[in-house]
């Protein structure tokens, strides 16, 4: 999850920026995902104020949806040096550094891959030293202990989000799909029951309860929940688009590709 500097979502800015018009066009421009006029607006804001940690934080964001990570992690970098006591440029450093490491596994370098995650976590981990309830730090932490095989750190990162923030359903269910990855496919069908109980729109959530209800015997259940989220978009359907749209833990992966095998194909 990404942050904006010292903000809760979107493209933001610190309080000392408000009054800055190219900054707010800027601003304006990256939520509408006008991203070359938003890198250009903050760079005026940084020929106008170099030491704009904000600015950077923010550039750094564009960079980063533009599929510019080494870029963005420059400029997060910068933020750091600018306000090293601010979490948020850690955090989105720690994405920037993750999409490397993806990049590298890609390729088959998992050693340049295995460093850029490590980055990753320990920048999760200095952006929660700055603020314990920083949940985003917590859940991109969790984020990339899953790259790195470490379930049960992810779980424990997971579940720290979630408890950070209730109100994000998402942070829930990533919990409740560690819950299952870590051998605990009751707790993972109860929690994931809730998520879907308070958001029966929520396509991901109905799939992965589908596959979790589908491995423990409960086959009406799964193919009712798994219709659901058919109805919702029926590429829910394709084992490819949901690796593509999904960050699951392997077990979970396994249980969906059994459930398709047979519910799926008929």
């Amino acid at each position: 999850m990404r942050r904006p500097l010292d903000e809760s979502n979107g493209f933001k800015t610190v309080s000392g920026d408000v009054e800055n018009p190219a900054m707010q066009s800027g601003v304006r421009a990256a939520t509408e995902q006008r991203w070359e006029d938003a890198e250009r607006f903050f760079q005026i804001v940084l020929q106008q104020e170099p030491e704009s940690a904000s600015a950077y934080s923010n550039l750094g964001n564009v960079h980063l949806s533009k599929g510019r990570p080494e870029l963005a992690i420059t400029d997060f970098s910068r933020a750091i040096a600018l306000a090293p006591t601010a979490p948020v440029p850690y955090l989105n450093r720690a994405l920037a550094e993750e999409q490397l490491g993806v990049n590298a596994a890609s390729s088959g370098n998992k050693a340049q891959a295995d460093q850029h995650y490590q980055a990753a976590l320990r920048d999760c981990r200095d952006a929660q030293a700055r603020d314990a309830k920083e949940f985003a730090a917590y859940f991109n932490e969790g984020n990339v202990q899953v790259r790195v095989g470490q379930y049960e750190a992810a779980l424990a990162a997971y579940s720290r989000a979630a408890d950070l923030a209730p109100g994000i359903a998402g942070y829930r269910l990533r919990q409740a799909e560690l819950l299952f990855q870590n051998a605990r496919p009751a707790d993972a069908d109860l929690m994931m029951r809730g998520v879907v109980r308070k958001n029966p729109n929520y396509a991901e959530a109905q799939v992965a309860l589908a596959a979790v209800e589908w491995v423990s015997g409960q086959q009406s259940k799964a193919e009712e929940h798994f219709d659901k989220a058919v109805s919702l978009d029926g590429r829910w359907r394709k084992m490819a688009f949901i690796r593509q749209q999904t960050r699951w833990p392997p077990a979970l992966y396994d249980a969906m590709e059994k459930f398709l095998a047979i519910a799926g194909s008929s």
